[in-house]
Order: C-alpha cells, then sequence, then structure tokens
C-alpha cells in the first residue's frame, strides 16, 4: 500500500475521536466502559499512523531537510496532535477535541490531493540554522493553532450565552474564564516562538545571502501576526482587552500566519 495513504486512515481515526467526544457531550452512553482509554488509543493510533506517513515521506535526508506541501501539512498537524494528547493527559481538555479533532482530520484526509496537484514548490534545508528556522516554525504554527481553537470556542460559547442557546455540547466546554485563561496562556508561547522563528529567518537570510529579505510576504505576514499577539497581550495588561475582540485578534493572526506558511504557496500553484 503507498504510504501516503496512511495519512486518510490517520484521519478517519481521529474523526472517530471526535464522535467519541461528541457522544460523551451529548451525555450519551459512551462506545467503551473506559471512553477515556478509548480516546487515547485513537488519538494515539492516528498520531501513529500520522508520523509514520511523514516517514514515508522522507522528508529528512542524512544532509537536509526537504519539506513538500503534503510533508508540511503532515508535520504540522501531527504537532498539534500530540499537544492535544499532552493536554488530554495533563488537564484533561476533552471539550477542545469537539472542534480540534475534525479540523485536524481535514489536512490529513487531503493529502493524497495535495501529493497529487502539481505543487512541486519544495522547501530544502543544507544548513543547521535553516533547519532550526524551520523546525522553530512549525512550533509556532502548532502552538498558535492551540490558542486559535480556545479563540474559536471563547467566540462559540460566548455566542450561545448571549442568545441563550446552550446545548450539551457548550455545557461540555470549559468557562468563559477558563477558555480565555488558557488562549492567554498559549498566546505568550506563540509570541516566543513567533519571535524566534522571525530571528532565525532573519540571521539565516544574512549569513546565506549577506542581506535581509524584509519585503517577503512571510516576512511581513509573520511580522503582522506578531505585531497583533504583542498588542493584544500589551493591551490586555494595560488596557484589559479581553472577551470577543480578544479572541477576533487572536484568529486574525493566526490566518495571517497560516498565509505565511501555506496559503501563499498553494495560491501561486492555482493560479
Amino acid at each position: 500500500m503507498n504510504g501516503i495513504y496512511l495519512f486518510p486512515f490517520a484521519g478517519i481515526i481521529s474523526l472517530l475521536g471526535a464522535v467519541l467526544v461528541w457522544r460523551k457531550a451529548q451525555g450519551q452512553p459512551s462506545l467503551s466502559p473506559n471512553d477515556e482509554s478509548l480516546l487515547f488509543g485513537l488519538l494515539i493510533a492516528s498520531v501513529f499512523m500520522t508520523a509514520s506517513g511523514i516517514i514515508v515521506l522522507e522528508p529528512i535526508t542524512s544532509r537536509m531537510i526537504q519539506f513538500s506541501l503534503p510533508a508540511s501539512a503532515a508535520v504540522a498537524t501531527v504537532l498539534v496532535q500530540c499537544m492535544y494528547l499532552i493536554g488530554l493527559f495533563r488537564f484533561g481538555i476533552q471539550g477542545l477535541g469537539l472542534f480540534l479533532l475534525p479540523v485536524t482530520a481535514l489536512p490529513l484526509l487531503a493529502i493524497p490531493f495535495l501529493s497529487n496537484s502539481g505543487i512541486d514548490d519544495i522547501i530544502h534545508t543544507s544548513s543547521l540554522l535553516e533547519t532550526g528556522h524551520l523546525i522553530i516554525s512549525m512550533l509556532a504554527y502548532a502552538v498558535l493553532t492551540m490558542a486559535a481553537f480556545y479563540a474559536w470556542m471563547h467566540l462559540l460559547l460566548d455566542h450561545a450565552l448571549r442568545r441563550k442557546r446552550l446545548s450539551a455540547t457548550f455545557n461540555f466546554l470549559p468557562s468563559l474564564i477558563d477558555l480565555e485563561r488558557m488562549m492567554l496562556a498559549i498566546l505568550q508561547w506563540s509570541a516566543g516562538f513567533i519571535a524566534l522563528s522571525i530571528i532565525s529567518g532573519l540571521s539565516w537570510q544574512w549569513i546565506e545571502f549577506s542581506h535581509f529579505a524584509i519585503l517577503n510576504h512571510k516576512v511581513i505576514l509573520a511580522l503582522l501576526s506578531f505585531a497583533t499577539i504583542i498588542l493584544l497581550l500589551i493591551q490586555h495588561k494595560r488596557a484589559g482587552w479581553s472577551g470577543r475582540f480578544a479572541s477576533k485578534m487572536v484568529l486574525a493572526s493566526y490566518a495571517l500566519l497560516l498565509l505565511a506558511y501555506f496559503g501563499v504557496k498553494m495560491i501561486h500553484s492555482w493560479v
């Protein structure tokens, strides 16, 4: 079997995990007497199959790293999966899986189509600094993805509370205060990783080409994303920016970073 099809199987397993979380949120009988262990098992199986698919793609060689769009999407997805798995183990954040698991399943299901889409823009790294920049960038994206999910849940729960239409699903989520607190805590880590990504990228440009490509779309979008996060964190302390406005700023920052890392490459391939 072609290893590329490990990703859709991983996506299907993630969807099964989402169904399990949804059934528990609805108060329905669980699929197993120990549904939490079953959820752990499904997530571990999905992570294992995703990691196996990445190995088949061979993005890492003995001399360099070479990331195609499918490999980049797979690595970013497995990082998010691992972060959720750690959060589930340490803090029991099952409610996040209602939204995160289906969304992480989408790129896994789409990877076979990306592989056959003619997108051949491959990122090659040939130095330790460039490789470190790539790894830090992927971590920055994964951490900000988690913050974006918290922001999304915050907006959905706030909307439901305002309309006084709380279903069993919303009752399964943390409170608005807890969602905002976790979102801002993760956002601080995101700011650190994005800052390191920008610094390492500019350092690599200077060492490799003896100049800074500041006008590069990736740099501009990453700087805008970073500036949005820093503005929010500063104004949260000074002026008490919070609630829906803060969540929308987090989503805006995530959209900028998503466009910087993946969006522009895909748009270029379709034009």
